[in-house]
């Protein structure tokens, strides 16, 4: 895991979310969780070596972010916000979540099928605490700001350190790959991403991407408006939606996010189906 700061690690070289710790007197706080299983159990050991954990909090109810909460049962409570339950364990796509977490570490992380429980045992381990608007917590000498930042998800949530000046975001900041808007709301994400900007911090961890600073919130706020102009453009042309999947991509841009080639293709028409809604029903 890369050390952020002295208290804060996080792991930006894995398929899935960037799951992060960090660590107080009293314990450590996991910020999502890794989609390899491999690479979170290595995670949960190195965290225990310090002392229990005390928290997970899940940003978001996606399943790349979620994946790993069965790993907590009996360790530790799960956080979360209320509107997590509407969506917890979605994945794109047909797949449900079960299936499609033994498909990932079928393909990518072999050591941990060996290690994956059976569908019967497998919990899914929603969150015990939930709040509805924001909910700060104090652990040792750490306070842990939890803002609802929607947008993404219902559900999105954004969790401020101020002691380390360190903010993690989530799936509202993809840093240097594939924006998903698939299930956005997109005046909420401008208003989180707007939200976050304004907050005292020098890191920002995104989803998916490498760890920025707060300047890089302007680069996601502009890719986000490219993609609105773009569309815009098709349907002043007299362009169907089919015609501006047909004929709008950013493919070139930049990559989806490690281990999610396959991707693009989805990203690209889910985001432009997204657009196109937006700006013809409001």
């Amino acid at each position: 895991m890369e050390k952020l700061t002295p208290n804060v690690y996080t792991e930006t070289k894995i398929r899935g979310c960037n799951p992060s710790i960090v660590f107080t007197k009293e314990g450590s706080v996991f910020i999502d969780n890794a989609q390899w299983l491999s690479s979170l159990l290595e995670m949960i050991a190195f965290a225990e070596q310090k002392g229990p954990i005390k928290y997970m909090i899940n940003t978001e109810p996606h399943i790349d972010h979620i994946f790993g909460n069965h790993w907590f049962a009996g360790k530790c409570p799960i956080i979360g916000h209320e509107a997590m339950n509407k969506d917890f364990f979605l994945v794109p796509g047909e797949m449900d979540g079960y299936d499609y977490s033994v498909d990932v570490l079928t393909r990518q992380d072999p050591k941990g099928l060996e290690l994956m429980p059976s569908r019967e045992d497998y919990i899914i381990n929603k969150p015990q605490i939930t709040f509805s608007k924001d909910l700060s917590l104090k652990v040792g000498d750490h306070t842990f700001k939890l803002y609802h930042t929607p947008g993404h998800s219902d559900s999105q949530i954004a969790v401020h350190v101020p002691e380390e000046r360190t903010v993690f975001v989530g799936d509202t900041v993809f840093s240097d790959c594939q924006i998903w808007l698939h299930s956005a709301n997109i005046d909420e994400l401008i208003a989180s991403l707007k939200f976050i900007y304004s907050l005292d911090v020098d890191h920002v961890v995104p989803g998916h991407g490498p760890v920025v600073k707060k300047s890089y919130i302007m680069n996601q706020l502009s890719f986000i408006y490219e993609w609105i102009t773009a569309v815009a453009d098709g349907i002043k042309n007299g362009w169907t939606q089919e015609e501006c999947i047909a004929r709008i991509s950013f493919a070139n841009r930049c990559p989806v996010d490690i281990g999610q080639d396959e991707m693009m293709e989805y990203i690209q028409r889910t985001n432009i189906i997204k657009c196109y809604n937006y700006l013809t029903q409001g």
